[in-house]
């Protein structure tokens, strides 16, 4: 449904977003948040970002008396800044709200049209999607896929003839300008979700904090029966998108990318952006994904602690006489302003003992200290399965260990590429750092050719299997490595 001029109204006055477009230092605060937040992978730290405000407050003369640190105060209140903490540390990341702002600035500044063929052509292949989808009569839907079927087969004969024209350069910038476009709003559309998914879990949070005991029960078993995030129309989008990308098709989309970027056009017709955006595009949008599932899991493994600690007794009894020191205390400094000490049972659990402290020598004189050293005791044990497990991982993904499988190769075929090697080790080795071993082997002894690619997979935890693309890696004699006493 179309936003009504009230929904359009109440958006001008309330969406950070549009409120960010509106504000007077947009100007200079729109930029700052392009160049030093919008391109970094989680969160800076505060004070780093101070300084950076602190620069650009210089740079165009802001008139105001607001510190960096009350600027970023200010954003965050505008939702236009979200905070992390880090061991204690403050931390700065950029919202989903802000984000969006500078995307729709840099559309405006591209002024690309979005009247072209390869629209036209994706709007075309998303209605006869949604058509089929419609059609409850399953003989129809088989109709319509042979009829795709019937359609592909001609236009393959008629390209085996020469019949078929192939696309023009034009032609595929507008392809790819398409498939730019519609990746663009995914970044905010992720970073969306995750304050989606934290506002929800932190409002039943609150909910089971000021609520009774019986509310907090009820709303456990909520959480037991029902998946927050499918309740909402992103969370169920979310869903679909990330079982796409853990799907078969997935493969099929990372082989389309590598042939693209193989190609000619890629090469004269592409800038080094647009390579580098589609190159990393897959992995960036499964690194979102894992994001918002950590978030997730991380508040969904929260809720029951909060709700066990909110519906048990004693817990709610000290949360209660929490609140009760806090309001007396404040209605006695507005009644009696100035320095007192407690020695009345104002809250009626006994007095408090606080020691005098203002004898207390708080600075010593250093004096020569004398340090005396004892043999340690030596314990006989076992050395730990885990780290073991570390040593043999390190032994079996060694220079030393690849090297042994790279002459064993060479002895039989003279030419082995980096592949070659990494499926012939064993599958325990088979992990990130014996592929980087092998990239140091290759640079010291071997050949990379960086205009080809090469796929492995690696196994283990966290994923079943992780694919991996690397350079072409050729070994083509026999590695003799250095040993200490040679050296």
């Amino acid at each position: 449904m179309a936003a009504t001029a009230e929904q359009l109204r109440r958006a001008l006055q309330e969406d950070p977003t549009l409120l960010l477009l509106n504000a007077y230092s947009r100007e200079w605060v729109v930029p700052l948040f392009a160049e030093y937040l919008e391109p970094v992978d989680g969160s800076v730290s505060a004070e780093w970002f101070h300084e950076r405000v602190a620069e650009a407050l210089e740079t165009v003369s802001w008139k105001g008396e607001r510190s960096p640190a009350e600027h970023c105060r200010k954003w965050v209140d505008d939702r236009w800044l979200d905070t992390d903490y880090e061991e204690g540390r403050l931390r700065y990341r950029i919202s989903a709200y802000a984000l969006r702002a500078i995307q729709i600035v840099r559309e405006l500044v591209d002024g690309q049209s979005a009247v072209t063929g390869a629209r036209m052509e994706s709007i075309a292949h998303a209605v006869h999607t949604l058509a089929a989808m419609t059609n409850p009569d399953r003989e129809a839907q088989a109709q319509l896929i042979d009829e795709q079927i019937l359609e592909l087969t001609r236009k393959r004969d008629a390209l085996q003839e020469g019949q078929l024209r192939l696309a023009t350069v034009d032609e595929m910038q507008q392809q790819l300008a398409e498939i730019l476009t519609m990746t663009r709003t995914l970044p905010a559309d992720f970073r969306h979700l995750r304050t989606l998914v934290e506002n929800r879990h932190q409002q039943i949070a609150r909910r089971a904090l000021t609520d009774g005991p019986g509310k907090a029960e009820l709303v456990e078993e909520y959480l037991r029966q029902h998946d927050l995030l499918a309740q909402t129309v992103e969370g169920r989008a979310y869903k679909a998108f990330a079982n796409v990308l853990t799907s078969a098709s997935a493969d099929t989309i990372r082989d389309d990318i590598d042939q693209i970027l193989a190609e000619d056009f890629a090469r004269n017709h592409m800038t080094a952006g647009q390579r580098e955006q589609l190159e990393t595009m897959f992995s960036t949008l499964l690194s979102e994904q894992l994001r918002v599932q950590r978030s997730y899991l991380r508040w969904m493994s929260s809720l029951p602690r909060i709700l066990t600690r909110s519906a048990h007794g004693p817990h709610r009894r000290i949360l209660t006489l929490i609140d009760h020191a806090l309001s007396v205390g404040s209605d006695w400094v507005a009644a009696e302003p100035g320095r007192r000490s407690i020695d009345t049972d104002i809250l009626r659990i006994g007095v408090a003992a606080v020691p005098d402290t203002s004898t207390v020598k708080l600075w010593r004189q250093p004096q020569q200290q004398t340090m005396t050293v004892t043999g340690a005791p030596v314990i006989q044990s076992d050395l730990p399965e885990t780290d073991r497990g570390a040593l043999r991982l390190a032994a079996g993904t060694s220079p030393k260990a690849l090297t042994a499988t790279i002459n064993t190769l060479i002895a039989s075929r003279h030419l082995v590429s980096g592949a070659d090697v990494f499926e012939a080790t064993p599958a325990e080795f088979q992990r990130l750092g014996a592929l980087v071993t092998l990239l140091d082997l290759a640079v010291a002894h071997g050949h990379v050719d960086g205009t080809h690619r090469e796929h492995v997979r690696i196994s283990g935890d966290p994923e079943p299997a992780l694919r991996v693309i690397l350079p072409h890696l050729i070994f083509d004699t026999p590695i003799h490595l250095m040993t200490a006493e040679q050296r």
